[in-house]
């Protein structure tokens, strides 16, 4: 159970990260500050928001139980990351950096139309309420097990505090107390690795050693087994289908670039992210591995008990209450990046354009926030309560679905001059729809998803859009376009938006040497 002492430095730590948000709050009066920060965020904290987004409290728990099953395979599902940031950094980042919007899902609409736009923002949401859902699901069920109090009277409690949370300095706060919590999650992540080390009296050169002649350090699956989300080529394929939907299409990290003072700043960030992200991820699951060992490899009714087992019975008072803080760290820094995007995408693409007639005010906003709380609530019950598997793995099932059509609707409008508002939104449908039918068919593993829903999409929906005929004008066709938008930015203003930088020299090598370092280890 947890100690008074524990429980004062989780609440010493929720009064560190309120005091950031009501100091930024301040300076968040208007409506675009607090959405957008009007483009005056520096790279550092921008790269830390990045990386703390997505190196949720899932990776922190669900993380190891994964790797205590499986071994390090499942780092192989992040391996293409950089890769995914390299297409943003060179392409994505440019193109969107410069076109003066509050959200991705603007650009689809000015390159194609309210159609697909609409579909990218239903499935924008859908993947953002599992997420966010599943990132209250983790530390909730870690205080569960704690403290002995039921599901009802916790979600709704952990889920009132981020919502609040989020309330005080929109985007500002969402930087700036995202990059304090990824210094406490890389911190807990450290600390987690030594002690589990420090248990099993063996240094880490020696475990690790002993790991990899054991096989538990293993990762390149060469295997043509469809099923299998681990393998080189579903982590090469489907990874890289479903990591550039989410740095180059996802609201979520768009938004973090859009508040960057410039390209070139916004890019650094993106660049630095790659490189934390990856390497943090291995350590989650390499804790999993030691893990392993040190309990010999018995058998948890859950994965996710796995980690919650170790910090509640191996990590003394007062050090219990810094582990989960890190928990809730990894937790809040993603669900605030998620529902402050949720109210962004709401306000601006749907509720002041079609419902509203005008520009919404900050009050409106919150109950916004408020409101999709409370959807996260029900889904959390309904999604993640009986649930065994890792809470990592069942969130990537959930959310690959939508992940394929969305990444192939943006493609066919970034890179075709034919492609057009109905014929691509033909095409998303029949990704989905075709992916799930495959998917139930072959019982393919969910990483695949992304890949085959993204090709159906791209087919059909090009294919759709050559029957439909032209909707729009070729200039404003070609004005949206990668290669138009290149010209343009060129002649205008003299600059050279896609280019092979620095950024891009090192994200593409990391995601090489990942291979080469992977290779060495097996």
């Amino acid at each position: 159970m947890v100690s008074n002492v524990d429980i004062l430095v989780i609440i010493g730590y929720f009064l560190c990260l309120l005091i950031i948000g009501f100091l930024t709050s301040r300076q968040s009066k208007e409506q675009e500050e607090y959405l957008i920060a009007r483009k005056s965020m520096p790279w550092l904290p921008v790269a830390l928001s990045v990386t703390a987004t997505m190196i949720s409290a899932n990776g922190f728990i669900g993380g190891p139980g994964w790797a205590y099953t499986s071994g390090m395979y499942p780092v192989m599902v992040n391996v293409a990351v950089p890769l995914a940031v390299f297409f943003a950094l060179y392409i994505a980042v440019p193109v969107i950096y410069h076109l003066n919007i509050n959200s991705i899902y603007q650009y689809m609409e000015l390159r194609l139309g309210k159609y697909t736009k609409a579909l990218s923002i239903f499935q924008f949401f859908v993947n953002s309420i599992i997420q966010a859902s599943s990132m209250v699901f983790v530390p909730v069920l870690v205080l569960q097990r704690m403290t002995g109090w039921p599901m009802k009277v916790l979600v709704p409690a952990v889920v009132l505090v981020a919502v609040i949370y989020t309330l005080m300095g929109g985007i500002k706060a969402v930087i700036w107390t995202d990059a304090l919590q990824m210094f406490v999650v890389i911190g807990a992540v450290i600390f987690v690795v030594i002690a589990a080390l420090s248990d099993l009296d063996v240094g880490i050169i020696d475990f690790f050693d002993l790991a990899r002649t054991s096989g538990k350090l293993s990762t390149l699956d060469f295997s043509f087994d469809i099923t299998n989300n681990n393998t080189f080529w579903v982590t090469l394929i489907g990874g890289t289908f479903m990591w550039v939907r989410y740095f180059c299409f996802d609201q979520t990290q768009v938004q973090r670039v859009l508040t960057s003072k410039s390209l070139k700043q916004a890019k650094k960030s993106l660049a630095l992210s790659a490189f934390i992200m990856n390497i943090v991820y291995y350590l989650m699951l390499f804790i999993g591995v030691i893990l392993f060992f040190f309990y010999k490899g018995r058998p948890f009714e859950s994965a996710n008990d796995v980690m919650i087992t170790f910090i509640m019975e191996e990590v003394p008072i007062g050090i219990t209450g810094l582990i989960l803080a890190g928990v809730f760290a990894a937790a809040m820094s993603s669900v605030d990046s998620l529902i402050n995007s949720m109210v962004l995408v709401f306000t601006k693409d749907i509720y002041e354009p079609y419902l509203l007639k005008k520009k919404a005010s900050l009050k409106t906003t919150r109950y916004i926030t408020l409101v999709i709380g409370i959807i996260m609530i029900g889904v959390i019950f309904v999604g993640f309560g009986n649930s065994v598997r890792s809470v990592l793995d069942l969130v990537g099932n959930y959310i690959s679905y939508f992940a394929g059509p969305a990444a192939g609707a943006f493609l066919l409008g970034f890179f075709t001059l034919k492609a057009n508002d109905k014929g691509v939104a033909v095409g998303v449908i029949a990704g989905i729809i075709g992916n799930t039918a495959i998917a139930m068919l072959l019982q393919t593993g969910w990483l695949w998803n992304p890949a085959i829903g993204a090709t159906i999409t791209i087919v059909v929906g090009y294919a759709c859009s050559l029957g439909f005929g032209q909707e729009k004008s070729s200039e404003t066709t070609r004005k949206y376009t990668v290669m138009g938008m290149k010209n343009d930015l060129r002649v205008e203003k003299n600059m050279r938006p896609c280019y092979f930088g620095v950024g891009e020299m090192l994200t593409l090598g990391f995601f090489l040497l990942q291979y080469v370092f992977f290779f060495l280890i097996k």
